[in-house]
């Protein structure tokens, strides 16, 4: 029988145990594909992408691609040669020389290789298409469908050879393997597993302490100004802190969980129960035996779930943000005489009359003095486009009216935050806060003195507010004063610009609307959209996040994965003592009950694990890199617990995977 045949019955006499092997890698294949369709898609690239950013992102993320898909392939070459090896010792007993064993397993590694690989182009086309297609409607490009083949050979030739020299790698790394071990090694290996850990205390200690030190660096980030990571810097106290967690986790799992369980042993009464007497020593086994394998899978559960939180409240931030820095559809400051009446034209091109509202808001600045003024009192710039970031801007309030602000909310939709205000008096006011203030501070109370007409008229802080009317590009240091205030200012000699804001659900997402407003306004700086901006940050960052995404796809996949070997091997390993235990009068359901345990604790540890390191990186992260000019409501987390909540729910279904084939595995009829 020659080496083919032998390997294809191999596969198809143990293709239960194989399946999940080749649906992983055939996945692995399909995001590569995918990945290496997309970067080569000229017209794509031509749509998302003017200056080269996406090309060189496409190169950057192609090496981290290729690292990973060497990595993981080779990792789970060598996990099914370590299940094979007692196989290949009885081979070499019968008579086979180790060339002829090689020759199996690379006969093997082609078969499944190359069923991966069909499987993988055809998933991988179609996933490309799928990417395609939904980024030209999420970006509204136009796009010829037909113009982009199904099949891009350039990129199956690449994946081809690609495959291929992976392939090559693992003949060579299975040569050494086996002509460096020995026969009776070969029959033995699978007892001899990692090298087995002392359980001593001080590393134990020592790792507890590192995670408690790693994790109050980071909350330490709070402290403002005065916390460490302002005083030494971002990067170098970013760094300690991940070093010191790295190395906690490192510790914990190696010396720290092992060390616990046996010191709960000294507990009579808890330990021995039918259950915890069988699964407590499992457990301590399994960490000293498989501590770098769970180690690996913590920390790559941690990147796996930071990666995904953080690009997706990097993406869901600066749309929440465009209510502030674009509250209205369509605004703009009135520079020209007739620039109102034009617009109307315009817009009238597009929608009746009747079903969009135009309201001008004249603004008034004014000085004012005070014990302490805010921040936005004297803010530098305009902070809008980065045309308007060179224009300075003098020192004021920028008053508008009670009236004014309510009539501004109503048309943009806030009537929940109109519900809630209450009418000034004409001795209160309420400030535009650009963003919350670092130390948790708030100016209510305050008393500003304003200087109109040669007087000074005193009002009080009654509220500050997060809810600006007006973009940041026409107003920073907004002052809500009572209608009557208002009055008097505007009867003095207060510089005064006007703004006109524009809403209706006519006119929102219509891209050819505000290009046509730009051309007629002149390029205006001053020229705000709040659909435009949603576009423009959909445009700018949808080829990042797609790029990264094919990185998570490829972490979730080996992740459960190697959690999926790994529980199988050690089950299968353990396949006799079970039996034992059914003789000793355990039921199946008993037995069921310790399989579950025993299969739960390995995948929660790297979950909760990765799940606590991606909360306080997701939380550094915000407050230190991330502009607060929403806030620290709850709701700001709601996209990154989306994507916590995803991973989890691809934990769950993997562990359902492993647990349904541990009962097959041990509780055979």
């Amino acid at each position: 029988m020659n080496n083919l045949s032998m390997a294809y019955k191999n596969l198809r006499k143990n293709f239960s145990f194989y399946a999940l092997y080749l649906l992983s890698v055939s996945l692995v294949i399909t995001v590569y594909f995918a990945f290496t369709s997309f970067s080569m898609n000229s017209v794509m690239l031509e749509k998302i992408s003017g200056n080269g950013r996406v090309e060189s992102m496409c190169s950057v993320i192609s090496v981290f691609l290729i690292a990973f898909v060497v990595f993981y392939m080779s990792y789970s070459n060598r996990f099914f040669l370590r299940r094979r090896t007692k196989e290949l010792g009885i081979y070499a007993l019968l008579g086979y020389r180790k060339s002829r064993i090689l020759s199996l397993l690379i006969s093997e590694n082609i078969l499944i290789g190359s069923g991966s690989l069909i499987v993988g182009l055809v998933l991988g086309a179609i996933m490309h298409k799928g990417i395609v297609y939904g980024t030209t409607i999420l970006l509204n490009l136009q796009v010829d469908n037909e113009e982009i083949p199904f099949f891009n050979f350039n990129a199956i030739t690449d994946t081809i050879v690609f495959i291929s020299l992976v392939m090559c790698v693992m003949a060579i790394s299975n040569a050494y393997f086996l002509f460096k071990t020995s026969l009776m090694d070969l029959v033995r290996f699978e007892k001899r597993a990692e090298k087995s850990m002392n359980l001593k205390k001080m590393p134990a200690i020592l790792g507890f302490v590192q995670i408690i030190v790693g994790y109050g660096l980071a909350l330490d980030i709070f402290r403002g100004s005065d916390s460490l990571w302002f005083t030494i810097g971002f990067y170098p106290t970013g760094l300690l802190t991940a070093m010191s967690i790295v190395m906690g986790t490192v510790l914990f799992i190696a010396s720290f969980l092992p060390f616990a369980v046996q010191k709960s042993k000294q507990h009579k009464k808890a330990f021995y129960t039918e259950t915890k007497i069988v699964t407590s020593p499992i457990f301590i086994y399994r960490i000293r035996s498989n501590a770098k394998t769970l180690i690996m899978l913590t920390l790559l559960s941690a990147a796996t779930l930071t990666i995904s939180s953080v690009m997706a409240l990097t993406l869901f931030y600066p749309i929440a943000a465009v209510a502030r820095m674009a509250p209205s559809e369509l605004e703009f400051r009135i520079e020209k005489d007739g620039q109102l009446n034009d617009a109307k034209l315009l817009v009238n091109q597009y929608a009746s009359d009747d079903s969009v509202t135009y309201i001008q808001t004249d603004i008034f600045k004014v000085t004012a003095s005070a014990e302490k003024l805010p921040v936005e009192y004297s803010t530098g710039t305009s902070k809008g486009d980065a045309k308007n970031e060179k224009i300075l801007r003098e020192a004021g309030f920028e008053c508008i009216s009670y009236s004014q602000y309510v009539s501004l909310l109503q048309a943009q939709g806030k009537s929940d935050v109109v519900n809630k205000l209450s009418a000034l008096q004409d001795d209160e006011c309420i400030l535009v806060k650009y963003q919350p203030n670092a130390d948790g501070s708030d100016e209510s109370g305050s008393i500003y003195f304003l200087n109109v007409n040669n007087s000074s008229i005193p009002l009080t802080v009654k509220a500050t507010t997060l809810n600006n009317p007006i973009s940041f590009s026409n107003s920073v240091g907004t002052l809500i004063v009572s209608d009557n205030v208002y009055e008097q200012i505007k009867s003095g000699t207060a510089s005064e610009c006007s703004i006109i804001s524009i809403n209706g659900k006519v006119i929102e997402d219509n891209e050819k609307l505000f290009e046509d407003m730009r051309n007629l306004l002149g390029n205006s700086p001053y020229l705000q959209g709040h659909s435009h901006r949603v576009n423009e940050i959909m445009s700018l960052n949808s080829s990042t996040f797609l790029l990264i995404s094919f990185l998570v796809v490829l972490f979730f996949i080996a992740t459960g994965s190697i959690l999926y070997f790994n529980n199988i091997s050690a089950v299968s390993d353990s396949k006799a003592d079970y039996e034992i235990l059914s003789k000793m009068g355990y039921s199946n359901r008993k037995l069921k009950r310790i399989l579950r345990k025993q299969v739960l604790t390995f995948f929660s540890i790297p979950f909760l694990f990765g799940l606590i390191d991606c909360i306080f990186a997701t939380v550094v992260y915000k407050t230190g890199l991330m502009q607060n000019l929403l806030g620290n409501t709850i709701t700001l987390y709601f996209p990154t617990m989306i994507a916590i909540a995803l991973t989890a729910f691809i934990y769950f279904t993997y562990y359902l995977i492993t647990i349904h084939t541990c009962y097959r595995t041990v509780l055979r009829h």
